[in-house]
């Protein structure tokens, strides 16, 4: 059984599609072949993960004009070529996208070629790529039942954001335990701040600058991103500067997490992060409060502002504009959060409810349905307890 997995650009889409390609080469003995873009993380973080990478020239598909735009828009033609011949070179019986850009020459190959796709929606309302190739999608998949209501009832199903099995065996460790191995305190709570593959500067600058008040309460391990690890480390030792040691210690930054982020999460005692689909179906797999300040968009409405409304209106996390975000406010928010443990319990609870350890077996699932159809073989493995 031959399957065509394809998600790129940022973590926020491979990591839920490599989820599902592991699975089903683990589970079903598939051949997979996964279909990136030529600039993105994935050429990175797929072949370490043992699996085939095909890559096209993909265009991003911004909603306002800028030299980037004009150039990625000149990629998209020769990315679709490439697309249609990747695909008819593999063959495969089904096809999965998890978004991002990459996902537009990926769904128009699979249809031209007659090969069933299941198109995956993470966020609550559907970008511009998604939109795009939905009416090219066999099957439509979403995360949360917010999103049922932007595609076709006849051909959803809400099924969940496929989680990485890392997240999965993560819940085995406790948060003590983890905070142990990432050379933190054990018995001290720890505020895991992050802005996702690619930072947030000005999440950063506030988190900076909250430093003296945080680290009185709890400790902080800050991601900063790589290429604003610099910026931040400089400001951060500046704030810090006359600090005692044992303060100093109770911080810790770095540049990127990739193995070590599910052992981050689960340290966690309360996350600062944007509002990515993935970051909250982690969230709510490891039943981790947060306080979210979604990424605000560059035109339009932003996907992360809606993910992070849902969140705020099941009272499962706590939601700052970004622009409303200073040193201050963050302080408050924390210091009434870990000390107010009824607070804590309750959006633990409610952001619990949210999670679905299910959804990377679920989605598989689906796919191999649609490719037997096809005419795939299955080779059907061990149950893999999740």
């Amino acid at each position: 059984m031959r399957i065509l997995v394809s998600g790129g650009g940022t973590g926020g889409h491979i990591y839920p599609a490599l989820a599902v390609a592991t699975h089903l080469r683990d589970r079903y003995d598939a051949e997979i072949l996964f279909l990136g873009s030529d600039d993105g993380l994935e050429t990175e973080v797929v072949p370490a993960a043992g699996l085939k990478l095909a890559t096209v020239k993909a265009g991003k598909l911004q909603r306002f004009v800028s030299w980037k735009t004009v150039k990625g828009i000149a990629r998209v033609p020769l990315g679709m070529v490439q697309a249609i011949s990747i695909v008819r070179e593999f063959h495969p019986q089904a096809a999965f996208t998890s978004g991002g850009y990459v996902a537009v020459p990926t769904g128009l190959a699979a249809k031209i070629n007659g090969v069933p796709l299941l198109m995956h929606q993470q966020d609550v309302p559907p970008n511009l790529s998604n939109k795009l190739i939905a009416p090219l999608a066999s099957r439509i998949s979403v995360a949360f039942a917010d999103s049922v209501q932007y595609f076709p009832a006849e051909k959803t199903l809400q099924l969940g954001n496929p989680p990485r099995q890392e997240m999965l065996d993560i819940r085995a460790v406790t948060p003590e335990q983890a905070r142990e191995q990432l050379g933190m305190q054990p018995n001290l709570p720890l505020l895991l701040v992050t802005g996702g593959s690619q930072g947030a500067r000005h999440l950063n600058q506030v988190v900076c600058k909250a430093l003296p008040t945080l680290l009185q309460h709890c400790q902080v391990l800050q991601i900063s991103g790589k290429k604003l690890y610099d910026e931040t480390r400089d400001l951060s030792e500046s704030i810090l500067a006359q600090a005692d040691e044992e303060t100093k210690r109770r911080y810790k930054l770095v540049a990127y997490m990739s193995e070590e982020m599910p052992l981050a999460m689960q340290a966690a005692q309360m996350v600062v992060c944007r509002s990515g689909a993935s970051t909250l179906s982690e969230l709510a797999l490891l039943g981790k409060p947060g306080i979210l300040v979604p990424l605000p968009p560059a035109i339009g409405a932003s996907p992360q502002e809606a993910n992070a409304a849902m969140f705020g209106r099941l009272q499962a996390a706590e939601v700052i504009g970004n622009d409303a975000l200073t040193p201050e406010q963050l302080s408050e928010r924390v210091v009434h959060a870990l000390t107010t443990p009824t607070y804590v319990e309750t959006m633990t609870k409610n952001i619990s409810a949210l999670g679905r350890p299910e959804a990377t077996q679920a989605i598989a699932e689906t796919i191999v349905e649609m490719a037997t159809a096809k005419g795939g073989k299955i080779a059907k493995r061990e149950v893999v307890n999740i």
